[in-house]
């Protein structure tokens, strides 16, 4: 199952920013608070997750970002997405440079809008790879009946037969659901190029590298010197987080009814193309490793659903974009603790980011300066939309075990362990 990690991005009118934000946030309550909102992400069925924002930084014109991680390719994301909100898009768009205010009644001017406006991602990770959202929600549904059949069984006294027996029972139930006929039918997370190409690259990449060792010496040695150099010259923030701009960041992260939180933050590359090729090489290692984490777990963090990084303006500006589970703070602990030489290899080439040594080390070390940077190069979300904000990452690859495993040949010993997973 393909999944696509994108985002929109597009000039706002300088003067129509004030309108564009406060009809942003109208489409926001709406979604909240309506089963049907006019903003109608819920009856994209291939979206995951989808989020809206404007950005404005000083030497910039503003921009509105429009995230969307989704199953299968653009073209029939874009003509589903137009279909049942295009009346909404096309009001948002209206504020933004560029867009045609002819027949609006076209679908096709949206659509090539959009098509016109992708920035794809310089490096992308997904938490449940190869899970389509009809598969995710199908497979919560499943585990919702499969307790409840469990917890009947109990009731009725019948909790002292074997696992064995209890998990035939569950079988047989399954089977007597019409409704549950697709659980048997169980696709492959990833097809076997999807699986073994990254690994290929991988070791292209490493063959290339060792190849050429030898002559990379000096040139490494000498990029080094000059790393060196302008890491001592670097100025790091050093005032605490804007309080104001922190409570706006809280209002948008509360998410009602969600055990998800989503972070965007938009950061200036620190001037010059060491820095931004630096940042390239970076984000396309990184890449490399997120294409081969497939089991819900980045380097021991398993709360992210998306995240990609995306660089603009001929990579003067970067944009990260995440959604994970639990708050923001607990996420930037995950990172310091687990991946501190991987944040900091990709942040210590932007501004205000504390000082490093030799472009992975210190860095996110020195924790409350960067969480204060952080917050500072956040953007508040204005709209935020997910298809499953009750399930974690852990959550959607339980249910997936529990279906993949259900009618699987297990030993007495497995066959317990599958049950705890209820």
């Amino acid at each position: 199952m393909k999944q696509t990690v994108l985002s929109f991005i597009c000039e706002v009118q300088p003067d129509r920013v004030a309108q564009l934000n406060a009809l942003l946030k109208n489409l926001q309550s709406d979604l909240l608070a309506n089963p049907n909102p006019t903003l109608a992400f819920p009856s994209v069925k291939q979206l995951h997750f989808a989020s809206m924002l404007v950005h404005e930084d000083q030497g910039y014109a503003p921009i509105l970002i429009f995230e969307a991680n989704f199953d299968g390719e653009v073209q029939p994301f874009l003509n589903d997405l137009v279909q049942v909100a295009g009346a909404e898009l096309d009001r948002i768009y209206r504020h933004c440079r560029g867009y045609n205010l002819g027949d609006s009644s076209d679908p096709a001017l949206l659509r090539n809008y959009l098509r016109a406006n992708i920035v794809e991602p310089s490096a992308y990770y997904i938490g449940n790879v190869g899970r389509s959202v009809q598969r995710t929600l199908q497979e919560d549904g499943l585990r919702g009946s499969a307790e409840k059949f469990l917890d009947d069984t109990v009731a009725l006294g019948k909790d002292n037969a074997s696992p064995s027996r209890l998990r035939q029972d569950l079988q047989n139930f399954v089977r007597g659901v019409p409704g549950l006929a697709w659980v048997a039918n169980v696709p492959a997370r990833q097809t076997t190029s999807e699986h073994v190409l990254p690994w290929v690259k991988i070791a292209i990449v490493a063959l290339v590298v060792l190849a050429f060792l030898p002559a990379l010496i000096l040139p490494l040695i000498i990029y080094l010197i000059i790393l060196r150099w302008k890491e001592t010259h670097d100025i790091p923030q050093t005032s605490p987080a804007n309080r104001e701009h922190e409570k706006a960041l809280l209002e948008t992260e509360l998410r009602p009814n969600s055990v998800q939180t989503h972070m965007s933050s938009i950061t200036i590359v620190k001037p010059g193309p060491f820095r931004r090729w630096t940042l390239r090489t970076v984000l396309f290692l990184i890449g490399m490793a997120a294409r081969v984490s497939v089991k819900g777990d980045l380097f021991g963090i398993a709360t992210i659903h998306f995240a990609h990084w995306s660089l603009i303006d001929q990579g003067r500006r970067m944009v990260f974009l995440s959604n994970f589970d639990g708050s923001w703070e607990n996420y930037l602990d995950d990172f310091i603790d687990k991946v501190s030489a991987g944040l900091t290899g990709v942040w210590s080439n932007t501004t205000g980011f504390p000082k490093t040594k030799f472009l992975f080390f210190e860095g996110t070390k020195n924790g409350p300066r960067f969480k204060a940077t952080t917050r500072d190069k956040q953007t508040p979300t204005t709209i935020w939309y997910s298809a499953y904000p009750h399930l974690t990452v852990q959550n959607i690859d339980n249910n997936s075990a529990i279906r993949e495993d259900l009618f699987k040949t297990l030993d007495e010993q497995q066959t317990r362990e599958w049950l705890w997973r209820f």
